[in-house]
C-alpha cells in the first residue's frame, strides 16, 4: 500500500510541475458591469447581442478553470454583504456562496474552480441557472442598486490538472481573500 501511496504522490507532482514551468493554459478577462444585468432566466444569454462574443470565448475553455470575480468599482465590502443578506433573506432567493465569518474589507468577490466548460458555472453566478438550490453569486439579482462592477479572470488548465484543482483555488483564495465562499 505504502508504493501505491508514492505512486500517487510522484503522478500528482508531475502535473503541478508542468504548471510551474509552463504556466496556464490561457487566461481570460472580462468586465460586468452589473447594472447592465437584464433578465436572461427565460433568454438564452449565450445568443444574446450583449453576452454572445464573451460566452463564444468562454466556450473555447474546456477546463479545468479556477476564476474570481474582481471588485472594481468603489464598493465597500459592507454594502455588498448588506445586499447579499438582504437577498438571501427574500422569498425568491437562489442559493449563495457562504458569507466569511470574519469581514475584512476585500475587492475579490469570490474565487471558484470548476472542472469543465467554465461557460455554464458563469450562467449560474449571473442568476439565469434554474434550480434554485445551485449555489451561485446570483448578480442579478443584487447588485444593480449598488452598480456593481466586476472584472472576471479566467484561468484554464492542461487536462491533466483536473484533480488538483481543489489545491489551487484554496491557496489562491488565502492569497487574495475574498468576500464570499469556503476555503479550507
Amino acid at each position: 500500500m505504502e508504493n501505491t501511496i508514492k505512486e500517487i504522490s510522484r503522478n500528482a507532482v508531475i502535473p503541478l510541475q508542468n504548471l510551474s514551468k509552463n504556466g496556464v493554459k490561457r487566461t481570460k478577462e472580462f468586465n460586468i458591469n452589473c447594472c447592465d444585468l437584464e433578465d436572461y432566466n427565460h433568454i438564452d444569454i449565450t445568443n444574446s447581442d450583449k453576452y454572445e462574443k464573451m460566452f463564444t470565448e468562454l466556450k473555447e475553455l474546456v477546463g479545468p478553470c479556477l476564476y474570481y470575480f474582481e471588485i472594481t468599482s468603489e464598493n465597500l465590502t459592507s454594502e455588498i454583504i448588506d445586499k447579499i443578506k438582504q437577498y438571501s433573506i427574500s422569498e425568491n432567493s437562489k442559493s449563495i456562496p457562504a458569507i466569511k465569518s470574519k469581514i475584512i474589507e476585500s475587492k475579490i468577490l469570490y474565487v471558484g474552480k470548476v472542472k469543465r466548460h467554465f461557460w455554464g458555472r458563469l450562467i449560474q453566478h449571473l442568476g439565469y441557472y434554474k434550480v434554485n438550490r445551485t449555489q451561485g453569486l446570483q448578480l442579478f439579482y443584487w447588485t444593480k442598486e449598488l452598480n456593481l462592477n466586476l472584472k472576471l479572470t479566467v484561468f484554464e488548465f492542461e487536462p491533466e490538472m483536473i484533480n488538483l484543482m481543489e489545491v489551487l483555488e484554496n491557496d489562491l483564495a488565502k492569497h487574495l481573500k475574498p468576500i464570499l465562499g469556503k476555503h479550507k
